[in-house]
């Protein structure tokens, strides 16, 4: 026997180093990305899951404040869809959003072209025209409030002192004005959240695109209608959905202004909602109001969802 042959046969083999719980953490992509997901889980959960689930739940039940709940099925919705004040505030709330939706989209984009010339102060008009979206919309709704006022409120005096009017209108309580004095106010607070958008998206269009319609002789409708539009197509759409469900969803601007006064011409589901569960106790009753309008926001969320997902698409 050789040395080497001895000397080799003296070593002994190293043993198998096992992978650390680490290591083998790291080589399972599945594990891992749960545990990365998991805070975002967690979260989603307890704030949006948990709540709507309670509230879906509630709305099948006798629940008022203080005393057990009993199942009932859908007589919350029957007892509501039977009820033609309960139908008026629905459509009122149909009307509200759309015609504040479509106002907000017409102005905020018309700003935002405006705005997106270059001119001398530019940053200046662009800081005042944010303002009213920075305003809390509870302040906002306070001032308005005083705006409207019958008897000392500026719109009245202005409009007298300017020979419109003999005498101050009651803006919020006359039937024929009080949704458009609510709308006026949801309009004037939420356009900049569109013309910041519709902003963003016009400075991401490139220039190029223009200057080649300019050579070939396109005028400005040409080029907005044939360039502009489809390259906004996703901001419109984001937008809009955006706005509907902020829109349709939130009380503050109704309850402060009118408390769905006069006779109910101006009364939002949402609101509606707050004064049957808080205020009357009627908690079941008041979540199967919220629910109404779930499936409505939800059709509208899936076919603008994918329209714009059919267009990244192509």
């Amino acid at each position: 026997m050789s040395a080497g042959a001895g000397t080799a046969s003296l070593v002994a083999p190293r043993p198998l180093l096992r992978p650390t719980p680490w290591q083998r953490l790291s080589n399972d992509a599945r594990t891992l990305a749960f545990l990365f997901l998991l805070p975002t889980i967690v979260v989603l959960t307890s704030v949006v899951l948990y709540p709507f689930t309670y509230a879906l739940v509630l709305s099948f039940q006798d629940k008022t404040a203080g005393l057990p709940a009993r199942f009932i099925g859908l007589g919350n919705y029957v007892e509501l869809l039977s009820d033609s004040e309960f139908i008026q505030i629905f459509y009122n709330t149909v009307w509200y959003t759309a015609v504040a939706v479509g106002i907000k989209f017409v102005i905020g984009l018309a700003s935002a072209l405006v705005l997106n010339q270059p001119r001398r102060f530019n940053n200046v008009y662009r800081t005042i025209l944010f303002i009213p979206w920075a305003v809390p919309t509870v302040i906002a709704s306070l001032v308005w409030l005083w705006v409207y006022n019958e008897f000392n409120g500026m719109l009245n005096l202005l409009l007298v002192r300017l020979g419109v009017l003999d005498t101050g209108i009651a803006w919020l309580a006359e039937p024929a004005w009080a949704m458009w004095a609510v709308i006026a106010v949801v309009v004037w607070h939420g356009t900049p959240f569109y013309t910041m958008h519709f902003l963003a998206g016009l400075q991401s269009i490139p220039a190029e695109l223009y200057e080649a319609a300019e050579i070939d002789g396109a005028a400005a409708r040409h080029k907005f209608w044939y360039i502009t539009v489809p390259s906004m197509n996703s901001v419109f759409t984001i937008t809009v959905m955006l706005s509907t469900v902020f829109t349709s969803t939130s009380i503050v601007t109704v309850n402060i202004l009118t408390n769905g006064a006069p006779a109910n011409l101006t009364q939002i589901l949402p609101n509606e909602s707050f004064n049957v569960a808080i205020t009357a106790g009627r908690m079941g009753l008041g979540s199967a109001i919220n629910m109404t309008l779930f499936p409505f926001l939800v059709v509208l969320i899936v076919i603008l969802t994918r329209r714009l997902l059919r267009k990244d698409a192509g």
